[in-house]
């Protein structure tokens, strides 16, 4: 075996560069589109902050990458744990924004658990799956997940953070379908809850209200039109008729700015960081690797159609970031991490 620096030759053989590529060019796009707005006394610093959250979380994706992901999975249980002390920390820890007692301030930084939990959750379902306790797949199985599924999302709901407990489903049912088990799931839904979902079916229910972002963010998209409005003529960015236009709403700033071409570069880019995550995934030789690039990958997919049908009115309106676009250190983090989850299971598949 050639060894290069203490390294295998092999492994850095088999970095998988698109989907290096598709991240680099998601981040461009992101700081161009972060750098066009000025958000409260933040200003142009918003674009700032983002390169440097990513030069933060590209040492993550190198650290994570660099170690086997089968040992990771074999500490899955200390990571859920404390996964879980974080999420119950925001509770007596925690500050609240807009209702929501979500982030934890250390320091100048403030840390979002329910973002981090997504990764813990992904390797701890995957150590359940994979346990000798779970074979053969079947009904024990499935009951060795409940516990690992209710109890963070109890915790994450409470806070309430309904978006990130409802990526959990899919995740999971797609992490179990990987393991032979096929499910339908059933969520009872608060009043608030309902009131999105009817206003996903009629929008103008409530223009004021609870409509308003998602009208707002059509107006946005819809002006945009084939090449966009350009930095300058963006004004439901520009002037904050649109809502949390930075974070969540990103992807209708994007739209209003550079059209419908922009779009698609922006959607290719995507659809080649989730094709080289599936077929990670389809190559892996193993359960372990197979299960964690599924998981990892299904995160992002979910993400991504759920950010997107949410701000073009196809979904109802919860708080799930684009990954790599929208402006928010954790998240940052938590996807550079899970790419380099992703890393490390391509560059060891000739193990």
């Amino acid at each position: 075996m050639t060894v290069l620096g203490g390294i295998d030759r092999r492994l850095l053989q088999n970095v998988d560069w698109p989907l290096l590529g598709a991240m680099g060019g998601l981040v461009i796009l992101s700081a161009t589109t972060l750098a066009s707005l000025h958000i409260g006394r933040a200003g142009g610093n918003v674009a700032f902050r983002q390169l440097a959250w990513f030069t933060l979380g590209l040492f993550a994706l190198v650290a994570v990458a660099s170690v086997d992901y089968r040992r990771l999975v074999r500490l899955a249980p200390v990571f859920f744990v404390m996964g879980l002390v974080g999420l119950a920390s925001v509770f007596v820890l925690g500050r609240t924004v807009s209702g929501a007692r979500r982030w934890i301030l250390l320091g100048p930084m403030s840390v979002q658990p329910s973002e981090v939990f997504k990764l813990c959750f992904v390797l701890m379902a995957t150590w359940v799956l994979t346990s000798r306790w779970a074979q053969p797949v079947g009904k024990t199985t499935l009951a060795l997940t409940v516990p690992v599924l209710v109890v963070p999302v109890a915790l994450i709901v409470k806070q309430p953070d309904l978006g990130t407990a409802l990526l959990l489903f899919p995740v999971l049912t797609a992490l179990l379908v990987g393991a032979g088990i096929q499910l339908v799931w059933f969520l009872a839904m608060k009043e608030y809850q309902r009131e999105r979902i009817l206003v996903f079916l009629d929008p103008f229910r409530d223009p004021l209200g609870s409509a308003y972002n998602v009208i707002q963010a059509k107006i946005a998209i819809g002006s945009g039109q084939l090449l966009g409005k350009g930095v300058a003529g963006a004004t439901q960015s520009r002037l904050a008729f649109l809502p949390e236009r930075h974070t969540d709403f990103i992807f209708a700033v994007f739209a209003e700015t550079w059209g419908f071409v922009g779009c698609l570069v922006l959607l290719t880019c995507y659809a080649l960081l989730l094709l080289r995550g599936f077929d990670i995934a389809a190559s892996s030789r193993e359960p372990v690797g197979r299960l964690i690039a599924l998981g990892v990958t299904a995160l992002f997919a979910t993400q991504v159609l759920v950010n997107v049908g949410m701000v073009t009115g196809l979904l109802p309106v919860v708080g799930v970031p684009l990954p790599l676009m929208s402006y928010g250190g954790t998240s940052m983090l938590v996807s550079l991490t899970g790419l380099g989850l992703l890393l490390s299971v391509r560059m060891r598949q000739f193990q």
